[in-house]
């Protein structure tokens, strides 16, 4: 089969055989031949999309994580206010964790992989940035009090990424209780006046009402 005839293929169809294998198999135990099986074409068509195993993996991560990225960047242009910011990035990280858990699985079961590295980092950077970012304008709002900003968001990135892991791997809480009750958490740690307090209780009303119509039978 010819390059023409290869890209025919839909690239999310392989992409998405791939994440099936590699997060119930795991990365090194699938071979490009299962894959290929799997979307019903010859591992040579396979190879003439992608060169090699690891270049297809580093293909999936970046399909799956772009709109991710962009959405979580936004997080100050979308809320003027930090703490309302912050909030939607701790609910952006944990939805968006949720919807793409086979990914999640992924990275925690093969998270020696050498080319994993480089991403890991710069996703660590790149959040880190966005949540220092929230940290400095609370600061200059005087909704935050003094704190070493970058210290307190690597904090923060670690919390999240902790929470999720509780849910994903230990199956333990809800989502949404889980995320508003770490909002909550790290609000109450870093706002700087009581009176902010009205914001936090606005926020949690309304999530309490979400949860309660939630829960009513239809």
């Amino acid at each position: 089969m010819n390059h023409r005839s290869a890209n025919k293929v839909p690239k999310s169809k392989v992409l998405k055989a791939a994440l099936n294998l590699f997060s119930s198999k795991g990365y090194s135990e699938t071979r490009m031949s299962e894959i290929a099986r799997g979307v019903g074409i010859s591992v040579g068509t396979l190879y003439l999309r992608f060169k090699n195993k690891e270049e297809l993996c580093l293909e999936l991560i970046k399909d799956q994580t772009k709109n991710f990225e962009g959405l979580a960047g936004d997080m100050l242009i979308l809320h003027k206010d930090p703490l309302k910011a912050l909030k939607a990035y701790i609910t952006l990280n944990m939805d968006y964790a949720f919807q793409r858990k086979q990914l999640i699985s992924l990275f925690i079961r093969e998270h020696r992989l050498p080319f994993l590295q480089p991403l890991r980092k710069r996703f660590f950077k790149s959040q880190h940035m966005i949540i220092k970012d929230i940290l400095i304008k609370g600061i200059k709002k005087n909704a935050f009090k003094p704190m070493d900003c970058s210290d307190t968001a690597s904090v923060i990135f670690a919390s999240i990424r902790g929470t999720i892991m509780l849910k994903l791997v230990f199956g333990i809480g809800n989502i949404k209780n889980l995320s508003n009750s770490l909002f909550k958490l790290i609000a109450n740690g870093i706002r700087r006046h009581p009176k902010k307090r009205c914001l936090i209780s606005q926020i949690e009303r309304q999530d309490y009402t979400d949860i309660k119509k939630s829960s009513e039978p239809r």
